[in-house]
Order: structure tokens, then sequence, then C-alpha cells
């Protein structure tokens, strides 16, 4: 008696190597991640605080100062993060610990938008015009957004890992069906591929 093989079958293999990976690409996908909105958000939020800083009566006080520092030291922190995670960067320096890093920067800057806050707010008690109340605002919606942040990181971290999603990458594979006679037919795979770092 001959062996019956099954009409078609599919075969989902594995990476063997991440170095296919491993190179630079855009990776849109990022933007559409929980941490890929949050730092976008993180970029809009300083820009309106610096913007309302700047417009205020006293653009060169030392409130005003902190408040440029804070807004504008968190929207390059965070566009530069933003680029290595778009262009891939962070797979290719994957020695570098890019949770704890966010993590701590998050951590630093939730800090520092509450004093940012506290110090606009007294500035705009004092009559220094209306632009240090919005500053004040929205720089304590911006606390909220990094300490949010930084709450998703520190979770990620308790689960013992952070994992990096790839986009969807298709390979073709070949089956070969045989009964009576041979026939080949084509499936294709799908593999995400998720590293750690």
């Amino acid at each position: 008696m001959e062996a019956q093989f099954p009409a078609s079958h599919t075969t989902t293999t594995a990476p063997q190597d991440n170095n296919d990976n491993k190179r630079i690409y855009i990776n849109s996908g990022y933007l559409h991640t929980n941490e890929g909105r949050l730092k976008c958000a993180h970029l809009v939020i300083c820009i309106v605080v610096f913007i309302c800083t700047m417009a205020s009566n006293f653009p060169r006080s030392n409130p005003a100062n902190w408040l440029s520092f804070v807004s504008m030291g968190g929207f390059w922190t965070s566009a530069v993060l933003l680029f290595l995670f778009l262009i891939n960067i962070v797979a290719l320096l994957s020695i570098i610990p890019w949770l704890m890093l966010e993590l701590g920067y998050t951590v630093i800057w939730t800090f520092f938008w509450f004093v940012c806050g506290c110090v606009a707010a007294d500035y705009a008690v004092k009559r220094a015009g209306d632009a240090f109340a919005v500053a004040s605002f929205f720089s304590f919606v911006a606390m909220c957004i990094y300490g949010f942040n930084a709450f998703l990181f520190y979770k990620k971290w308790r689960e013992g890992g952070f994992t990096l999603s790839f986009s969807t990458r298709t390979s073709p594979s070949t089956t070969t069906a045989a009964r009576t006679s041979a026939t080949t037919t084509t499936t294709t795979t799908t593999t995400t591929v998720r590293e750690k770092y």
C-alpha cells in the first residue's frame, strides 16, 4: 500500500537569523504603536508649551527659561528617539538598553513637567500674563502624557522585556503534494518577527 500525502499543507518558518531585520529601513508601522503615538504627542505638547512661553510678556525671565529648557529638551529628545525608531536604528544598536533609557527619560521629564506647571502657575498668579497660565495647564497635560508613557515602560520592564515589532514580511514557500501524480502548489507564509531589546 502506498503512503498517502495530503493535497496541500502550509509550512510556517521562523527566521533563522535576525540579520535580515537588522538593517535600516523606514518602519512606518512604529507610528501606529502606543509608543509611537505617545512620542508624537510629546512633540506636539512640547511645541505648544514653548509657543506659550515665547508669546508671553516675559519670554526671557527665569521661569520662561526653565519652561523653554524643559519643552525644547523634551522635543528634541523625543524627536531623536522617534527618528531612531522610524529608521530602525534601534535594531542595529540592540546592545543599548532602549527600555531603560526611555523609562529614565520619561520619569525625569514627568518630574520636570510637574515643576514647570508649578513654576508657570506661580508666575501667572504674579500677574505675568495669561500665556503662563496656559503654559501651566499644558505643562500639567505634558506631565500626564509623559507619566503615562513612563507607566507603560515600567509595566513592560516588569513583564521582563521589551519587544520591538517589525513590519510584517511575506516570503514565498513551496510545498509539494503527491497523490497519484506529483503536483506543486505555492503557499505564502507570513512571519512577524519580534526581537527583545
